[in-house]
């Protein structure tokens, strides 16, 4: 199977078509990671994941309307001397309960600027198994491997996910007019819930979109079924047999670019490639003539392509 088994989809969809100069921001899963930086790694202004990995769809629902909402606070816990948030990724702490409050501000600072002036906003939905507090009953981002007697576990409705997203994408567009959303549901099996108790998740967060596209007329990439129908191969998942490997996402960029860029785009990050394969060429004889020529061939390349792709934005 290939690219083309999905023209068909790709046509009734009327994806908008991206270009240098185009603000994106990625939100969600592992998979938002991977596909954000590639997608910054190539010239496109972007935000990915800038509190965490998180994979529940109403944990990221809140962390967005915290975003634009002064009232909504973010609780907090200490494990030994080290301070986390509930809705954050455990990549968020602070050594004392004030410098993790100046992170969070800052991180609320950043996420409010950039969905606001962003033209598209991908979020990957990873799992509908909800983690939640025993105490307040709300749900966690990250259980920061705390006793998992603090928590109980269910798996989310799909009018509850859809309700709540709802309401997030009319306070998005209501921030910014112009944001086009996409969502794509991630790949990666969550194997340590059960894989019954996975696909019955997987396909929760599947209806879930697909009433979200229907009802407000979002996007959806389908992330998850070019992994598992296209590259069902074990040879494209790791030794855990869950995550995608290197080759795998290759294969999911390459089915990205063809379905949002247009033929010149292909070809602008083609060439912006070659000059990255030789940064990176291993050179034997480091201080010879002959590796300082390739050097500064390649250095020229570099400044001559940047000048003349005066949106092409370097991180």
């Amino acid at each position: 199977m290939s690219v083309n088994s999905y023209e068909h989809w790709l046509k009734e969809q009327a994806y908008p078509t991206f270009k240098h100069g185009d603000s994106f921001v990625f939100l969600g899963s592992c998979f938002s990671d991977e596909l954000g930086t590639i997608i910054r790694s190539n010239g496109f202004e972007s935000l990915v994941n800038p509190g965490g990995t998180i994979f529940h769809p109403l944990a990221l629902a809140k962390l967005i309307e915290w975003t634009f909402d002064h009232t909504i606070s973010l609780r907090m816990l200490q494990h030994e001397d080290i301070f986390f948030s509930w809705e954050l990724a455990g990549t968020i702490y602070g050594m004392s309960s004030e410098e993790l409050s100046s992170k969070i501000e800052k991180l609320r600072s950043e996420m409010r600027m950039f969905l606001r002036k962003a033209t598209h906003l991908f979020v990957t939905f990873g799992s509908a198994w909800a983690y939640k507090l025993k105490s307040d009953g709300e749900i966690v981002a990250n259980c920061h491997k705390e006793n998992p007697t603090l928590f109980y576990k269910e798996n989310s409705s799909i009018e509850e996910m859809v309700s709540r997203w709802k309401s997030v994408i009319f306070l998005l567009k209501n921030q910014n007019p112009s944001l086009s959303i996409f969502f794509t549901v991630s790949p990666v099996r969550h194997i340590k819930d059960g894989y019954i108790e996975n696909n019955r998740s997987k396909a929760r967060l599947l209806l879930a979109v697909e009433q979200l596209q229907e009802e407000t007329g979002v996007y959806y990439f389908p992330a998850y079924e070019f992994v598992l129908d296209d590259l069902r191969d074990y040879r494209y998942y790791k030794s855990d047999g869950v995550h995608p490997t290197p080759e795998a996402v290759n294969e999911l960029w390459d089915f990205f670019q063809s379905s949002f860029f247009a033929e010149e785009t292909i070809d602008l990050l083609w060439q912006w490639q070659q000059i990255r394969q030789s940064e990176q060429h291993k050179i034997l004889y480091p201080k010879s003539q002959a590796a300082r020529r390739h050097m500064e061939q390649t250095m020229k390349r570099k400044a001559q392509f940047l000048a003349a792709q005066p949106l092409f934005h370097i991180h």
